[in-house]
């Protein structure tokens, strides 16, 4: 037993080794002492094998039609004064996929399992499809810059992207493509009656919903209570016919002498351990409320340490400003809409500002105009 963070992990994938003052423990009764140096190894061992298998899951996600846009996430490094100093992409590991890869394979097993035992009680997280129209003109859009996106899938879509070979531009057609992809949802079974609503878009998942994450998303804390519901219940059938499955307690519930068949306990004890629809619906909503308000507020906080970053490095002597450059995706009547892959931007110039003063045209030729904003 150890803990480690993801440099400890990436550190071993790149062929290296765990650092020694790294603790490990292991076991011995109801107690744990240190454990032998041999542990190291067996850590590493592990860690590679699960490397390996997440490798082989992504895969076979991508090959059954899943779809991943990458959304940059900028980190900001301050100085010993609270000052923004640097600003560069927040590095994704394999160790972060690692970890990911399993996340997603244990969130879809939850699901399976509340809703099968909690039909009408299961919190769920659907994806629902891309809004037809407007990724349509986006389709159309790119079509005009020579790209061709295949929509007859999330997967189909996924392998267009992977087909485009240079970064920026591929970046680009993500940041464009997610316009047209709808935000995710939390919803109550009880509430949805076409079971294919229930599906997960971008994973290709029948049944999806959040587990991993308690100290990110209270939607996560109500799943956990059912799965603990499911256990409670399962504790009163299956403990002495399977030894695998220790006896389990909470400390939530109510102890129960539930008899019969497991259906028919999670029937009887349903209206003790789970809440009513009513109330799970009223929550999943607030869920979606929250989790939609702190998605903005996020972006938002990225956006201000952005131009403060920008602004503090535009008064240095040694290197005034920063030069980079952008993609137009599109140009409209009023300003022309661009992406700046270096920083992750999106927006739009709009035209009566270039005519400003402080924002002019100091070089243009047939492809590419250099505005000084």
């Amino acid at each position: 037993m150890t803990k480690l963070s993801y440099d400890d992990a990436q550190h071993v994938i790149d062929g290296g080794h765990l650092s020694k003052s790294i603790a490990c423990f292991e076991h011995n009764g109801a107690h744990t002492k240190p454990a032998s140096a041999q542990r190291h190894d067996k850590i590493e061992a592990s860690i590679g094998w699960f490397y390996q298998l997440s490798l082989i899951m992504r895969k076979w996600w991508f090959d059954t039609s899943a779809l991943s846009l990458h959304s940059m996430q900028l980190s900001f490094e301050l100085d010993d004064a609270r000052q923004l100093v640097a600003c560069q992409p927040y590095a994704i590991k394999d160790s972060n996929c690692l970890i990911k890869e399993f996340m997603l394979l244990a969130n879809m097993s939850i699901a399976a399992h509340i809703k099968a035992s909690f039909p009408n009680s299961a919190l769920l997280c659907r994806h629902a499809l891309p809004l037809e129209h407007c990724l349509e003109d986006v389709c159309h859009q790119l079509a005009h810059a020579g790209i061709e996106i295949d929509t007859q899938s999330a997967g189909t879509i996924s392998d267009s992207i992977w087909h485009i070979s240079n970064a920026d531009t591929r970046y680009t057609v993500e940041e464009m493509l997610t316009q047209p992809m709808q935000c995710t949802a939390y919803f109550l079974t009880h509430a949805i009656h076409d079971r294919a609503e229930y599906r997960h878009y971008a994973l290709n998942a029948p049944l999806y919903t959040h587990f991993t994450s308690l100290i990110c998303r209270y939607a996560d804390v109500i799943v956990h209570h059912l799965l603990e519901a499911l256990l409670a219940v399962h504790s009163n059938h299956v403990t002495t016919e399977h030894t695998l499955l220790p006896p389990y307690y909470s400390p939530f519930f109510l102890q129960t002498n539930a008899t019969g068949s497991l259906t028919t306990a999670i029937h009887d004890l349903q209206s003790i351990l789970v809440p009513a629809p009513e109330l799970l619906a009223i929550m999943a909503h607030q869920c979606n409320l929250c989790k939609d308000t702190a998605k903005k507020a996020q972006d938002a906080s990225l956006k201000l340490f952005l131009v403060n970053y920008l602004a503090a490095t535009a008064l240095r002597t040694d290197a005034p400003g920063i030069i980079t450059y952008a993609i137009v995706t599109k140009i409209g009547e009023n300003g022309i809409s661009f992406v700046t892959p270096l920083f992750g931007v999106n927006g739009i110039i709009y035209m009566d500002c270039i005519t400003d003063h402080k924002n002019q045209v100091i070089f243009a030729n047939g492809h590419e105009w250099k505005l000084h904003l």
